[in-house]
This record gives C-alpha cells, sequence and structure tokens, in this order.
C-alpha cells in the first residue's frame, strides 16, 4: 500500500463526488464502513436507516476503542489485495478514529476534510428530496454529525467544495500529497 486517504465532512459536502473523482481520475479503491455496518444490521434484521447505521457505529466505538473500522473494516480489506496502492476510506466521523489510523498506517495516511456552507449544505441535501430538509436540519443535531464536523481541526488538508470542483479536489489532495 502507497497510500490511504481518509476523508471527513458533513453531510451534502460533496465526500461522495470527490471519492468518485479519486476513483475514476487517480485509481482509488474504496473502502466502505457503510456496507460492513449495514451487513451487521441486516444479521440482527434491524433496519439500515441512517439512525440505526450512526447507532451501531457508536455501540462498535465503544466496544473497540474506536478500532473496529480499521480491524473488521480497512485491513482485512487491504491485506487481501496487496497489489491495491492507493485506498480511500470516505466516512471518517470522530477524531478517535483518524488517530487509530495514522497510529496503525503511520505515514500512509492522509486525512481531507471536504467543507461548505451551512447554506450550501442545506440546499444540496434538500435537492435529494421535498421531506430531506427537515430530516438534514435533525441529522444535523446528531453527535456523529456533530463530530464528523468538528474533524476540519485535525485534517491534513481543508477543502470547500464551494471552491473547487471534486475532480479539482481530487487534484488538490494528489498534489499535496506529492509534496
Amino acid at each position: 500500500m502507497k497510500r490511504l486517504l481518509l476523508l471527513s465532512g458533513p453531510m451534502a459536502s460533496g465526500k461522495t463526488s470527490v471519492a468518485v473523482a479519486l476513483q475514476e481520475g487517480y485509481g482509488f479503491v474504496p473502502i466502505s464502513s457503510s456496507t460492513f455496518l449495514r451487513a451487521q444490521l441486516a444479521a440482527r434484521n434491524m433496519p439500515a436507516d441512517r439512525q440505526s447505521l450512526q447507532e451501531l457505529g457508536d455501540c462498535l466505538d465503544k466496544v473497540s476503542d474506536f478500532s473496529w473500522l480499521i480491524n473488521s473494516v480497512a485491513s482485512p480489506v487491504i491485506v487481501a489485495q496487496p497489489h491495491i496502492d492507493n485506498w480511500l476510506l470516505d466516512a471518517v466521523r470522530k477524531p478517535r478514529q483518524v488517530e487509530q489510523f495514522k497510529l496503525q498506517f503511520a505515514g500512509l495516511v492522509r486525512h481531507v476534510h471536504i467543507t461548505a456552507s451551512e447554506s450550501v449544505l442545506q440546499q444540496r441535501y434538500a435537492e435529494r428530496g421535498a421531506a430531506n430538509l427537515a430530516q438534514y436540519r435533525a441529522a444535523v443535531l446528531h453527535p456523529n454529525e456533530q463530530s464528523a464536523r468538528s474533524l476540519a481541526g485535525l485534517a491534513d488538508q481543508v477543502l470547500d467544495i464551494e471552491a473547487f470542483t471534486p475532480l479539482e479536489i481530487a487534484d488538490h489532495i494528489l498534489s499535496a500529497w506529492e509534496k
């Protein structure tokens, strides 16, 4: 493995769009924590809605000292595909998760926080459907969302989706990494 990129940012900030640009433009391979969480919820016959995903992630954080994301999700995928150079995890939500990755993967990790103004975030979320704005307002108050928003202070780089396209953000990430 050459690099492991951790993306963070508020809901609707464009993390998925940046992830797609990194995959298509630079060959990054995604690591999906939500796939893991959805499988865990399905095994427990629980719904895979945002709240259930957040609650399960919180529970796993507590019982594993935030290491489940590395031990159960990232490491098994990375070990199974040693020929992959560039990995991308687009769902770090808490400071301790970032710390755990930086400890375990030392100089291979870079953390980038994607951001936008609150009005743009609301607009982007509302575009997903008329009822979604109320859901957005409720979700913003959840501790996981508050924690994700706070990660800008820990990031190696903070990029604003209002200032750059997802492809330009991908270019900035790689340019900074190559320095």
